[in-house]
């Protein structure tokens, strides 16, 4: 049996290439499977390798979160629209810069139905830094993959996964 652990996604610049989804004003039409636009024609790309990423994520036990600061109403509609909403078993994203926090409350929703991960079991994915030092200040030593810079993609991501959770003794 696979431990669980949480996979925490940020969406801009991580799942998709637009860097703000809370400016670009839906609703948002499907061009194809990689691609939606909203009536201003803004195109919003999936990101090459992201959506198989969650999903191998899922497959070797990760429960999946967004951790995202957009407009839930955008995100959602964003994720709904591209088809993979379901991919995330829950949802944190919400128009504040507080990831931490709603991070800790989602580990504590966790562990109040018997579900308990530790830190050293939580991936966060992010394009960005920003709320990184909140996160381990006030979640604990989390795994943090800044995608773009400290991977060049979604394989390498893996490949820290794999060595430090699915291979590893946390």
């Amino acid at each position: 049996m696979i431990r669980p652990w949480l996979l925490a996604m940020d969406l801009d610049g991580t799942v998709w290439d637009n860097l703000n989804i809370s400016g670009v004003i839906p609703p948002y039409t499907k061009i194809d499977d990689k691609s939606i636009k909203n009536s201003e024609n803004t195109v919003i790309t999936l990101l090459n390798g992201s959506i198989d990423f969650i999903k191998w994520a899922r497959e070797n036990g990760a429960i999946t979160t967004s951790l995202s600061w957009n407009r839930k109403d955008y995100a959602m509609e964003a994720l709904k629209q591209f088809g993979i909403s379901d991919l995330f078993d829950h949802n944190s994203t919400d128009h504040t810069p507080d990831k931490d926090r709603r991070l800790l409350k989602l580990l504590k929703e966790l562990n109040s139905k018997g579900v308990s991960i530790c830190p050293a079991r939580v991936v966060y994915i992010d394009d960005r830094d920003l709320h990184i030092n909140d996160i381990r200040k006030n979640v604990g030593d989390i795994i943090f993959i800044n995608i773009w810079k400290s991977t060049k993609d979604y394989s390498e991501a893996k490949k820290i996964i794999t060595e430090k959770i699915l291979n590893g003794d946390v």
